[in-house]
């Protein structure tokens, strides 16, 4: 039996256990036993010891050990070194090593989705996931990239790592803008908008939130009643997980085995969620 689970803080909302089980369900590994750990920050490295010593192949890490957690880690996969992040660890015998497949997973999402043919992209957020999503749109070659953020200088910091732009509202754009949220803003356990991003986008534009709860999110619902297609972060999270399981089975063929809208909609028949 194959023993993986995910790290984080207050993450009761998290559906990896169930995602995880149903990829291995699907792609002939139906033993697999995936656990969720919400642990304090003082208990990061020690639990990151017990299950190497518990037999465990790996685990994924989300908020808000995705910075913290490499310096627990002997390798480091080039996406976690332009991302300055993980999310998947794998226990090797010569030591931890780190990938950050939010990036390689979010540069699948926005080939299939058609996401990379907006003539803007205005990231909300500048921590967490926000790094991987600069990175995954500059792989598709895009740089048209604005940032926004409750903190001036917290974007001006980001923008400067990345050589990307602050977003200004008073700037006019007759293009079309596909607005990503990177942050927690709308989610379960943060429901409001901030003023800062209650922007009024235009015919033509799009949002995807990287969050998945609820669905619709509460910033799913703020776009649609401006009469934007929205989309969440089940994509994203479908395929980050299917790399995580590529890295821990050592199984490139995991990403071809699986039906994407298939395990969609078996996640939101299991999990009960209304769309």
């Amino acid at each position: 039996m194959m023993k993986l689970g995910i790290i984080g803080h207050h993450i009761a909302y998290s559906i990896s256990p169930k995602l995880h089980t149903l990829i291995g369900r699907e792609s002939g590994l139906p033993s697999l036993c995936y656990e969720r750990f919400d642990i304090p920050p003082s208990d990061l490295g020690k639990t990151l010891t017990r299950l190497q010593q518990e037999g465990y192949t790996g685990v994924n890490i989300t908020i808000p050990y995705k910075k913290e957690v490499l310096a627990y880690t002997r390798q480091q996969d080039i996406s976690v070194k332009e991302c300055d992040a993980a999310n998947t660890l794998f226990f090797s015998p010569s030591g931890i090593q780190a990938w950050n497949t939010d990036m390689t997973g979010l540069v699948r999402v926005l080939k299939t989705s058609g996401y990379t043919a907006f003539n803007r992209y205005v990231l909300f957020g500048y921590g967490g996931v926000a790094p991987a999503v600069v990175n995954a749109l500059k792989a598709h070659k895009i740089h048209a990239i604005y940032i926004a953020g409750r903190s001036p200088e917290a974007v001006r910091t980001f923008c400067a790592r990345f050589s990307l732009l602050p977003y200004s509202e008073k700037e006019t754009y007759s293009g079309s803008t596909l607005w990503i949220n990177a942050t927690p803003a709308g989610s379960v356990n943060h429901p409001d908008i901030p003023a800062e991003f209650q922007v009024i986008p235009k015919s033509g534009d799009c949002f995807l939130d990287l969050n998945y709860a609820p669905l619709p999110t509460h910033f799913q619902h703020y776009f649609r009643e401006c009469g934007i297609e929205t989309a969440d972060g089940l994509g994203l999270l479908i395929e980050q997980a299917l790399d995580s399981q590529v890295i821990w089975r050592n199984d490139p063929g995991i990403t071809k085995k699986i039906n994407r809208e298939s395990l969609r909609r078996e996640i939101i028949k299991q999990m009960g969620i209304s769309t």
